[in-house]
């Protein structure tokens, strides 16, 4: 099987492939201070939990956009897992053409999921990440990464709303009855969730009329089924976008087989 993780600024997602199918999925807190063995037993721990053993997992693929957290958590793979282990790079994606300013600074978890996203779909497309950031990545309809956009993620716009305003209360970030709301949570809720909404989608049709007028846009990440429903804009839900291009990058690479 193989063992996919993706090391985001707040969450650390893993899933476990098997045969091409992905078999398990768990979401960590991203942690700047964990150690290796820290590591080692919470992946003891999760495939305990899945009723795996360690020598099920004979591959894993790795893609971060927090540097600190790589060297232990490849550390502690080393240690329990003890199989081949990929560290994605720019040079591991040379089927993912970028055409930016600045190519190098671009994060190896969004031309993962232009990867990802071409293997499903044909045409320009329009990438949502909705993480810590919210991410817009716009792809030509050849297959060239052209840039995007980054937003404030959803959780963060809130908390900075509820760190600054003293009486409005820590409110549960899901979509209102209506836009206009009848009470303080309804109010904030709209105002959050339904605003953030009208941004995804004023984001969206601007990119789009960049692109020609017609893309497919695809949401991912982990505020995606909460803001997808009120997105009329978006097209598709893919959850484990980043996993499922991970991966490819694996299959690609290495040449190997993704089953146990």
């Amino acid at each position: 099987m193989l063992l996919a993780v993706d090391v985001g600024n707040s969450n650390t997602v893993l899933g476990l492939f098997d045969a091409g199918t992905l078999r398990e999925q768990w979401r960590l807190q991203t942690d700047l201070h964990r150690l290796a063995d820290e590591w080692g037993v919470l992946l003891l721990g999760l495939l305990a939990s899945a009723g795996l053993r360690r020598e099920q997992v004979t591959q894993a693929v790795v893609a971060s956009v927090v540097p600190p957290v790589t060297p232990a958590l490849t550390r502690g793979l080393a240690r329990q897992l003890c199989c081949p282990t990929l560290v994605v790079g720019r040079h591991h994606l040379p089927d993912v053409p970028v055409d930016v300013e600045e190519p190098d600074s671009v994060g190896v978890d969004r031309l993962v999921n232009v990867l990802a996203a071409r293997s499903r779909t044909s045409g320009a497309l329009i990438i949502v990440d909705f993480g810590t950031a919210t991410t817009f990545d716009a792809v030509s309809r050849d297959g060239v990464f052209l840039g995007g956009a980054i937003a404030p993620g959803l959780g963060i716009a809130a908390e900075a709303l509820f760190a600054r305003a003293a009486l409005l209360p820590r409110i549960a970030l899901v979509a209102p009855p209506a836009a206009i709301g009848r009470n303080t949570v309804t109010n904030m809720q709209s105002g959050i969730v339904l605003g953030y909404a009208a941004l995804v989608e004023g984001m969206i049709q601007r990119m789009r009329g960049e692109l020609g007028g017609q893309a497919t846009a695809i949401a991912t990440g982990g505020w995606a089924e909460t803001l997808a429903p009120v997105c009329p804009a978006i097209d598709r839900v893919a959850p484990a976008l980043t996993l499922d291009g991970l991966r490819l990058v694996w299959d690609r690479h290495a040449g190997g087989r993704t089953d146990g």
